[in-house]
């Protein structure tokens, strides 16, 4: 389910203090729906080496040669973000080096759960969950609100806003900031 937490959760993994430390190359690509192999691929360049009008004139298959050799004997942490089928796997898995590269990691994230049992039934996979009335509630007043109080009259509307958002973080955060933003412009307005 988009909104749901995937790509958040696959951000504070690649931030994360302990992950910049323990690999020698980190790469981010979002996947559109419409995806271009040459177009992943240069991206996933783009943080591997340095990048020159030569590289961006190759073909597929070079560049897939590139960034396999680049990757070579390094220990990486590929994120592939929000995959939407298992055609885009196909075409850049070969490109992730296994050999000699022991402690490597590449992370996916996907709305669909064929490609994720497809990209490998070995490999960790998490399914994300709807939050519950309690988590909601709590997300939403940490971003409605930026720890500040809530007037007392306000906590059931807040908590029926909350519940409408399905458990979904990305929409209950969405609601929330457009709600402070208009708090925000009115408290400009009045002082």
């Amino acid at each position: 389910m988009g909104g749901i937490g995937k790509t958040t959760l696959a951000e504070e993994v690649y931030n994360h203090e302990s992950i910049l430390c323990r690999f020698d190359v980190r790469a981010w690509d979002t996947i559109s729906q419409q995806h271009n192999v040459k177009e992943i691929l240069l991206s996933l360049l783009q943080s591997t080496i340095k990048m020159d009008d030569t590289v961006k004139t190759k073909g597929e298959a070079e560049l897939a040669d590139v960034l396999q050799k680049s990757l070579k004997r390094k220990r990486y942490l590929i994120v592939l973000d929000d995959i939407w089928s298992c055609e885009v796997w196909d075409g850049v898995r070969q490109c992730f080096p296994t050999k000699d590269n022991a402690g490597s990691r590449i992370l996916l994230t996907t709305h669909n759960t064929e490609v994720a049992r497809y990209a490998g039934v070995e490999n960790l996979s998490l399914r994300m969950s709807f939050m519950d009335q309690d988590e909601s509630w709590s997300l939403f007043k940490s971003a409605a609100l930026s720890g500040e109080a809530l007037p007392y009259e306000f906590e059931a509307v807040g908590k029926q806003i909350a519940d409408e958002r399905h458990g979904l973080p990305l929409t209950i955060v969405v609601v929330a900031g457009l709600l402070k933003s208009k708090s925000n412009r009115r408290l400009g307005k009045c002082c």
